[in-house]
């Protein structure tokens, strides 16, 4: 590279050095252009670098791409447009939790239409622990995703392969959470703003005493933005903080089963009862509680009232059952794949989307 191009972005003088390459007729109409790998040992730069300055060359329409072939000089030539469609489409893949509840068919909702009228390929894997996540994340790059959504996996550590991806700036979107301390692109709802709105909502009904019910040992951001959220709320109305009445901390190597869960719940209402109400941070937690709560003789919302965050799916006569707090999935999935987009052009894209929350009131309180 010549010196003055020194200020210039990588990809781009690459791609100029392509460019020019065909423009000389050095690269013929036709002609396979060098592997990523070629040039990325060529240029000593990133093979997401390689990708970008490719990138930018199909778009213009000097170079197309055939899937498991390598990259061409356009001809000029009308190709079959089924396959040259398909060859061409851009891949980008979606980690997620396994599709067992609705949140997570809302949030793939959003993402598919998303992809559907971007035109690009969605690739999907399920996964459920980091070592999964690990697998699914090279398994997608290998498959030619140039770009990756990830609902990240709970866990008592950041993922070391979210991580490398950050450090070879390969295009990714974290969704639900982002990683606190480490700057990534990502789209997440307000959850402080929801632990905010949920316990203002409690102090209005009169509640002096809320008990918090989490049991998320996740080193991302959701819970602990949450309980910031009740904190501050509780500060401002004066209610009493009681680390008693936190049942938050989980010391055991994995989250507890469900007949462990309701021993250590019903334990801890049987241990508290001054608590007049629980604020769940999940629909698991609060159905939990509303049941341990009916076996210790407690009356909802008369003896303790009960607001998550979520659906828990459980209707009375009128309307929801529970008070909670809505998250809007399908429009977290659109906009993750906006932001992936703008990510995937500009690498330097850093940015992180907040959707606003709605609490929707029900009998539990």
């Amino acid at each position: 590279m010549r010196d003055q191009e020194k200020n210039t972005p990588l990809y781009v003088q690459i791609r100029e050095y392509i460019k020019n390459q065909i423009e000389m007729g050095i690269l013929k109409p036709g002609d396979q252009i060098p592997t990523e790998l070629e040039l990325k040992d060529q240029f000593q730069v990133s093979i997401m670098t390689i990708k970008t300055a490719l990138r930018f060359l199909v778009d213009e329409g000097l170079v197309f791409r055939i899937a498991g072939k390598g990259s061409f000089v356009s001809t000029g030539e009308k190709q079959e447009a089924k396959d040259l469609l398909l060859e061409n489409k851009v891949k980008i893949g979606f980690l997620m939790p396994p599709l067992g509840d609705k949140l997570s068919i809302q949030l793939f909702r959003g993402i598919e239409e998303s992809c559907r009228d971007e035109g690009l390929m969605l690739m999907v894997k399920s996964v459920l622990t980091q070592s999964e996540e690990r697998f699914a994340i090279r398994e997608m790059i290998d498959a030619g995703a140039e770009g990756l959504i990830i609902f990240p996996v709970d866990g008592e550590a950041y993922s070391d392969e979210i991580l490398r991806l950050k450090s070879d700036r390969f295009p990714f979107v974290l969704v639900d959470r982002y990683l606190p301390g480490i700057k990534t692109n990502a789209v997440y709802s307000d959850n402080y703003d929801g632990g905010h709105i949920g316990t203002d909502y409690l102090a209005r009904k009169g509640h002096k005493h809320v008990g918090i019910l989490s049991l998320n040992r996740s080193k991302t951001s959701s819970s602990e933005d949450r309980f910031r959220g009740y904190l501050d709320a509780a500060k401002k109305n004066q209610l009493r903080l009681e680390p008693n009445y936190w049942l938050t901390q989980i010391d055991d190597a994995s989250l507890p089963d469900e007949n462990n869960r309701k021993e250590m719940i019903f334990e801890w209402l049987q241990n508290e009862p001054t608590i007049t109400s629980v604020f769940a941070f999940s629909p698991e937690t609060a159905l939990c509680a509303a049941k341990m709560a009916v076996k210790l003789g407690k009356k909802i919302p008369e003896d303790l009232a009960i607001i998550c965050f979520d659906n828990p799916q459980i209707r009375g006569l009128e309307n929801d059952y529970f008070t909670w707090i809505e998250q809007n999935f399908e429009l977290m999935g659109t906009e993750a794949v906006k932001l992936l987009l703008r990510s995937m052009h500009d690498p330097s894209t850093l940015e992180q989307i907040v959707i606003p929350l709605s609490l929707h009131e029900g009998q539990s309180t």
